[in-house]
């Protein structure tokens, strides 16, 4: 009588992959609309996503842009970016949150008494001016940044046009930029990172705390290219300070949060795809290819 043969075991077992996902590493972007995908809450969400961070989002207002200009803006009603906001903060917290454009001081003012009451890391991009120094926001708006949102902030972001407009004074070199950080230290952010721009031949970031004013710079990537850079820095930064371990100081999380988004970006503006006729987005996609001072 033959022996009925067992069956053979499979060498692939269902649950022998193992996958390792930041569970706990959530950010939240309060920010608009960029429909070609560039810019704005959708550039956030990519640099959350590619840096293993669940990404969340608050709308605070839609444009009609793509890579060759912004050609309509409708701001959301207060009341519905505050409902956005509750619902995802009485649900979902996250680890870090970010705002980019905001639209109106009423939205300004909302955004600031809503993140008052949360304990965790805040970094706003005021999106007032553009990088070639377009207007994007009139005195009532710089106002409602200062009054209002900078005290909130764990962390805050202009250009180096907008440090200008905050002030009400033009930055002639980089010894002026890191007095100009300091300054704005003054309305109550923790730490501030000023995006010089272009000295020399390398774009140079100041960050201030305090104590002190470090610059970090990186080789200058000429070319029609970097449209969402800015989004796309703060999104990483906050991405980073997710993953942060929270055992080390916090100006050592900044800081390792900070060079890591630079050296990121930078890496993302070097291989910008040839996407749209106007100017390229950057690669979104190797937001992650950051370095930096690592915490273990």
């Amino acid at each position: 009588m033959k022996k009925k043969r067992s069956p053979k075991k499979s060498s692939h077992k269902a649950n022998s992959i193992s996958i390792q996902i930041a569970r706990h590493a959530i950010g939240l972007t309060i920010a608009g609309s960029d429909p070609s995908g560039g810019a704005g809450l959708q550039a956030d969400l990519k640099a959350f996503q590619q840096n293993g961070v669940y990404g969340m989002s608050v709308v605070t207002l839609l444009t009609v842009q793509n890579t060759l200009g912004v050609k309509r803006v409708e701001t959301m009603p207060v009341d519905l970016v505050e409902q956005q906001l509750d619902a995802v903060l009485e649900d979902i917290e996250p680890l870090a949150i970010k705002t980019g454009a905001l639209g109106t001081p009423a939205i300004v003012r909302a955004v600031a008494k809503r993140l008052k009451s949360y304990e965790s890391d805040v970094i706003v991009d005021p999106v007032l001016i553009s990088k070639h120094g377009d207007l994007l926001g009139g005195d009532s708006m710089v106002y409602a940044y200062r009054k209002h949102l900078f005290p909130v902030a764990t962390l805050v972001t202009p250009n180096r046009y907008e440090v200008e407009a905050m002030l009400g004074r033009k930055l002639t070199d980089l010894d002026s930029i890191c007095d100009a950080a300091h300054e704005l230290l003054q309305f109550g952010p923790k730490y501030v990172l000023v995006k010089a721009g272009v000295i020399d031949g390398l774009r140079h970031h100041v960050l201030a705390d305090q104590e002190q004013a470090i610059c970090v710079a990186v080789k200058d990537v000429p070319g029609n290219h970097g449209h969402g850079a800015g989004c796309s820095l703060s999104a990483t930064i906050a991405a980073a300070l997710t993953r942060c371990p929270r055992k080390h100081p916090h100006a050592e999380r900044i800081r390792a949060a900070v060079e890591f988004a630079i050296s990121a970006v930078h890496a993302a503006v070097t291989l910008t795809p040839p996407l749209g006729k106007g100017c390229h987005p950057v690669e979104h996609r190797v937001l992650d290819r950051g370095t930096s001072g690592k915490l273990g």
